[in-house]
């Protein structure tokens, strides 16, 4: 039988059972008779030339079940030769029994070693280790599937605990500096080197309002990654960007930002209007916080089955290296780690997330006349 042809572990289980009670089935059927053929030629051997050839004679004439065949074998001494064929068929079926179950076992540990591996794999992680699980030969087309979902899910969880890792670090590293900054100046206030005036008093504040908008900005994050399972509705994205720009148009006007707006009509998407009007805002604000000066064109419009927001900016650009890296967490627009203009580094990456969790992407591009450009792709919903 082709095994590799059964990939089908369903398939395989029921051709494994198959042959076992059919070879038991033709066992049980042919192997007294053959028992019982053996012991015959064995009582023939034990006779002479001359007695065999009277037996042969005898049988000839009168059939192997005759009574005259059988008187002749009882007097050449066939009593020792009998077999009680009850006890025949016990034995045959024992023994049977015990092959087949012996080749079961062979088969049934040909499917269940990599499903083995996988268990003790996943006992690994779960005590932390994200090595990846050894490859086995998978028997079956669910396991083959299996060991690479589980593979890919190893390399996630992998890649999830290095990104807790840096996240974890940059966050630390973020709330250090405005904790420090508090800690001396509570200790300068309690030896009399500061004095406890309004402006000593609003600078504590700016460390503590930085600490809560990183919180936020994480908590945001999470949120976004998270709103793939969350509720949906079809909104106009056109109408949502243009109430997001008047709730910021105050703060465009005093970046001194010349602000074209290019819309085509309604574009329906199909989001969650809080998570979305969010993504929509952060990308205002990073053009607030690094294009001060400069001018802007925001386009939303439907291009085929898609809905397409695109800011493009007049502004000193991206940095050195590819742009699209800057939608990565704790990444900042400038080449320091200033939280008075870099901000918490997750805006795009909030923007990011939340694309996606919409079926979408982000696309970072430099300007063809310098600057930089957001474009925020989202399926169109009918």
């Amino acid at each position: 039988m082709n095994w590799r042809g059964l990939r089908s572990l369903k398939a395989q289980i029921a051709a494994f059972a198959l042959l076992t009670s059919f070879g038991g089935a033709l066992a049980t059927a042919y192997l007294p008779r053959m028992v019982f053929d053996l012991r015959d030629a064995l009582f023939e051997a034990s006779l002479t030339v001359n007695e065999r050839e009277q037996l042969r004679q005898v049988e000839a004439t009168q059939g192997h079940c005759g009574p005259g065949y059988q008187q002749l074998r009882d007097a050449l001494g066939f009593d020792v030769w009998r077999l009680n064929y009850d006890l025949v068929l016990i034995v045959v079926v024992l023994a049977a029994g015990t092959a087949m179950a012996g080749l079961a076992w062979v088969l049934a540990g040909r499917i269940s070693a990599p499903i083995s591996a996988l268990a003790l794999a996943a006992q690994r992680i779960a005590s932390g280790d994200r090595s990846p699980p050894v490859a086995v030969r998978a028997s079956t087309a669910e396991v083959a599937g299996l060991q690479a979902d589980f593979a890919t899910m190893t390399a996630a969880l992998a890649a999830a605990d290095e990104d807790l890792r840096i996240r974890s670090a940059a966050i630390a590293h973020d709330i250090r500096t405005p904790l420090t900054i508090l800690r001396g100046r509570l200790e300068g206030l309690r030896e009399g080197v500061f004095v406890a005036n309004p402006n000593f008093i609003a600078g504590l504040i700016d460390q503590i309002s930085w600490i809560d908008q990183l919180v936020a900005d994480v908590n945001a994050l999470t949120d976004a990654r998270v709103a793939v399972g969350g509720s949906r509705e079809r909104l106009d994205f056109v109408a949502l960007v243009n109430e997001c720009l008047s709730s910021v148009q105050l703060e465009i006007d005093r970046a001194g930002i010349p602000l074209q707006v290019e819309v085509e009509g309604p574009v329906f998407v199909s989001a969650d209007p809080a998570r979305l009007r969010r993504a929509v805002l952060n990308i205002l604000k990073n053009l607030i916080r690094y294009a001060p000066g400069a001018a802007a064109i925001l386009s939303v419009r439907g291009i085929g089955r898609e809905a397409v927001l695109r800011c493009a900016d007049l502004g000193p650009g991206w940095p050195e290296g590819d742009p699209n890296d800057l939608a990565k967490a704790f990444v900042r627009g400038e080449g320091s780690r200033s939280r008075e203009t870099g901000g918490s580094g997750l805006g795009l990456s909030i923007v990011q997330a939340t694309a996606e969790a919409y079926g979408g992407s982000l696309r970072l591009e430099r300007g063809a006349r310098g600057g930089a450009v957001v474009e925020v792709r989202l399926p169109a919903a009918d």
